[in-house]
């Protein structure tokens, strides 16, 4: 048996909260309407480290203050398609696209579509990583 965290009683997300996520995820919103709409639920920073030989790192952390939803916000290979499509038509920065993937990462209310589980992580962590240390 695997050790298991245990999870404080936080109130369930409410269906405004999952929304702002799930439009957070397409892109129809930004990172700062959803840090305002979910402030106290999910916490999260980015900000510059120290000057490191491949650029400046960022430090990255998040909070989420809400029990896991069942079922999660199911990202797919379409959210992939749709953030990378924004990116080549310059509707976004290469740092949006970074801070939406570490975002989808470090916030457990997202799952990966189960048919392209390993392909989402890996774009994801790609994106997050790779195009962050630019």
């Amino acid at each position: 048996m695997g050790w298991m965290m245990h999870e404080p009683d936080f109130p369930p997300l409410t269906e405004d909260q999952l929304e702002v996520m799930r439009r957070f995820a397409l892109f129809e919103i930004g990172l700062e309407e959803m840090k305002r709409s979910l402030a106290g639920v999910f916490e999260f920073n980015f900000e510059p480290k120290e000057q490191a030989a491949g650029g400046i790192t960022e430090r990255r952390t998040a909070t989420g203050n809400f029990p896991i939803p069942e079922p999660g916000i199911v990202i797919t290979r379409e959210h992939i398609s749709n953030a990378l499509e924004r990116k080549r038509f310059d509707l976004i920065s290469e740092r949006d696209l970074v801070a939406w993937a570490t975002v989808l990462l470090l916030n457990d209310a997202y799952v990966w579509d189960p048919a392209d589980e390993d392909l989402i992580a890996e774009w994801l962590n790609d994106i997050s990583l790779t195009l962050g240390a630019g």
